[in-house]
């Protein structure tokens, strides 16, 4: 199964929508409000578009890249995490989040499998985002994943891109219900309080 162009077309439409609104939000608050959208699914394909998508809108709103600029990246991120499969992270070993993180680094770069310059940063934020995603163990959870590859992604963009994408608290999970497999506890994102009760 590949991204449903329905939900990438939605998802690229409230990117465009939260960058009109002009706030200044982090990656991870904006796959929040991506997440949040209605009839969201708990775990699809469409994450390794919401990885570019969240990163990129946070990047523009902090660079103050023009809208026209914002949309036509999202068109490329698009179109590269169109091919991107579901259940890589188990069957393949390589999160999509993850490579949606690389997605992001290339796109910001405008790199291409030709470029020299800005070709490592692509791959190196890959490893970065699947080294953070590896840091956990299964089963699968795209909300989990999407909140490793960001956060990872965002800390890197300060040293491969030179881009500070600003403060940003730590993610929590508030969907960990709809998640038949959840972790629970073992899960970084997992709201302590809940546990607790």
């Amino acid at each position: 199964m590949l991204p449903d162009p329905s939900w990438t077309a939605r998802l690229a439409g409230r990117c465009l929508a939260l960058y009109d609104a002009g706030t200044p939000l982090g990656p991870a608050a904006v796959a929040d409000d991506l997440m949040d959208l209605p009839d969201f699914p708990m775990h699809c394909p469409d994450h390794h578009t919401l990885v570019p998508f969240a990163l990129l809108t946070a990047a523009h709103l902090r660079a103050g890249r023009g809208r026209d600029a914002l949309e036509a990246d999202l068109n490329k991120a698009a179109e590269r995490a169109a091919v991107l499969p579901g259940g890589l992270c188990g069957s393949s070993g390589c999160c999509g989040a993850a490579i949606g993180g690389g997605i992001f680094a290339a796109v910001w770069n405008k790199t291409s499998p030709t470029s020299k310059a800005g070709w490592a940063a692509g791959n190196a934020m890959t490893a970065r985002c699947l080294e953070a995603v590896a840091g956990v163990e299964g089963p699968r959870c795209c909300k989990r994943v999407v909140y490793l590859a960001v956060t990872a992604a965002a800390a890197g963009a300060r040293s491969l891109l030179n881009l500070d994408l600003g403060p940003e608290e730590a993610p929590l999970c508030r969907r960990f219900a709809r998640n038949r497999e959840c972790r629970g506890t073992a899960c970084p994102f997992f709201p302590r309080k809940n546990a607790e009760e």
